[in-house]
């Protein structure tokens, strides 16, 4: 024997309703996003690697935009870098510099997919490496040798012949290897 079995349209209803209904996300009191890198003033060509670090307190995934100031002391986002990423409280990733116009004013912002708690990395620069300026990634110089033969084993920067050397960070950047 077959039988049948209705639920009334106000039972129905609820059971969807209560099925439907998502908690409401909210960051704790005070919660931040700190990035702390790229490196302030540094030199990133288009399709070089640029290595992004932060500290989140949020709990919450966060999507990773590079972001160009506006000229009026604000900020608009170019490029996705990365979206849904970890929501760990110390995270790093490696993006491609897409293909954007050369400028100084450019910034990471990292900001929560849930609440927008949001922060910036210092400015920096898209563009060729500048000869005399800071290598990829970096906000000193590089190399910092005195130009002696006792230079060429000991790390410091140099070979004999007085030139500085480049950094390991900076020539695994432009070969697009992290330099972790």
């Amino acid at each position: 024997m077959l039988s049948i079995r209705f639920l009334s349209v106000t039972a129905a209803s609820l059971l969807v309703g209560l099925g439907s209904a998502a908690p409401a996300v909210s960051a704790p009191p005070g919660a931040t996003v700190t990035v702390t890198s790229p490196a302030a003033d540094s030199v990133h060509p288009v399709n070089s690697s640029l290595f992004v670090g932060w500290r989140n307190d949020t709990g919450q995934e966060v999507d990773v935009w590079l972001a160009q100031g506006d000229g009026a002391g604000g900020t608009q986002r170019v490029f996705k870098l990365a979206s849904k990423a970890s929501s760990k409280p110390t995270s790093e990733l490696v993006a491609a510099v897409p293909s954007v116009p050369s400028g100084t004013e450019y910034t990471v912002e990292v900001t929560t997919r849930e609440t927008g708690v949001h922060g910036y990395s210092a400015p920096f620069e898209v563009g060729p490496v500048r000869a005399n300026g800071p290598g990829v990634g970096t906000s000193t110089g590089i190399g910092t040798g005195t130009g002696t033969d006792s230079d060429t084993d000991s790390g410091s920067g140099s070979g004999s012949r007085g030139v500085p050397w480049p950094s390991l960070s900076w020539v695994q950047a432009q070969d697009g290897h992290s330099p972790r």
